[in-house]
């Protein structure tokens, strides 16, 4: 198959016309470099028509966005009649934010600089991607000093089953005394977006975190704190009032706030809690399965309300 030697000016106008990337060329005898050439790539990407933009400076994209430190890099290969690449926040003609790898190639007729060619991709994804994993190794590396400065010993954490067993005990306790009883959960907001970003090792070392501020916070004899299911714990406790109850657990929320755990996918920053239960004087007939049904369905009640929040059912 013979090749040609050369390509029809036609076909050179095509492929250039119809290249994703926008492509622009700039007079670089005039002042300001202004353009004398935008391709339909270039359009599409700034919605900017080609009749708007020929003879404007190339740098109109920067809007008043120009305090970046990659202006002057572009700026000095302007200056020098060099080539370089820049990746830069630039903006469309309806106002939206875009990152621009910027490409700009020198041309010169024999010794003399004629123009700048300028090549821009979007890379916006890859730059908040590239941004999302820099933030979340930061907040990991956070996250891991925290352990690392813990000097308390690990509160004590129930299971499941020993919850269950002291459930039925303190509820039986309740109803022969007429004392208050509180059965609470408490959820980890967002957590498995948690997961998802830092990964399972510091999930379950935010679990123990946030675990051990709880027990210490319901450390007396007549309360129990348990890992239930997943990023839940359970709480029962008895004596206390409701409104004292209520007190309590806005502290708690409080502290565990002030644990600063990171995580960027809450609306805080930080890892934060959703409480919620039923508190009563438990009736001859109440069961240990209907005190845990109400508490659970005042937890889908309580996240419908919106993360960091309490309900407390009496």
């Amino acid at each position: 198959m013979s090749i040609p030697l050369e390509i029809s000016r036609d076909l050179l106008t095509q492929a250039v016309d119809q290249s994703n990337d926008g492509i622009t060329i700039a007079d670089a005898r005039q002042k300001d470099w202004p353009l004398i050439y935008a391709n339909a790539g270039f359009e599409r990407l700034t919605g900017y028509p080609t009749a708007e933009v020929l003879g404007k400076s190339c740098n109109f994209l920067q809007g008043e966005d120009t305090l970046q430190p990659e202006i002057s890099v572009l700026r000095d290969a302007l200056q020098q009649g060099k080539s370089c690449m820049v990746t830069l926040r630039n903006y469309r003609r309806d106002g939206s934010m875009f990152w621009n790898e910027l490409s700009i190639s020198a041309i010169h007729d024999e010794a003399t600089l004629t123009h700048f060619i300028g090549i821009q991709k979007d890379v916006t994804e890859r730059v908040l991607r590239d941004q999302h994993l820099r933030q979340s190794n930061k907040d990991l590396h956070a996250l891991n000093q925290q352990l690392l400065t813990q000097t308390k010993p690990p509160a004590d954490i129930r299971n499941r089953l020993y919850f269950d067993d002291q459930l039925h005990r303190m509820l039986q306790t309740a109803q022969r005394t007429h004392s208050l009883l509180s059965v609470l959960l408490i959820n980890l907001n967002q957590f498995h977006l948690f997961n998802d970003r830092y990964g399972r090792a510091a999930g379950d070392a935010c679990l123990r975190m946030v675990g051990e501020r709880i027990a210490r916070s319901f450390a007396r004899a007549s309360d129990c704190v348990a890992r239930y299911d997943g990023d839940e714990f359970a709480v029962v406790s008895m004596g206390d009032s409701i409104e004292g109850l209520k007190q309590h657990l806005q502290r708690l929320r409080d502290q565990i706030r002030a644990l600063n755990i990171p995580h960027s996918d809450s609306p805080y920053g930080v890892m934060s809690i959703c409480v919620s239960g039923i508190s009563l004087i438990p009736q001859r007939d109440t069961t240990t399965s209907a005190l845990l049904k109400q508490a659970d369905t005042a937890l889908q009640n309580a996240k419908k309300s919106g993360s960091d929040c309490e309900y407390i059912v009496s």
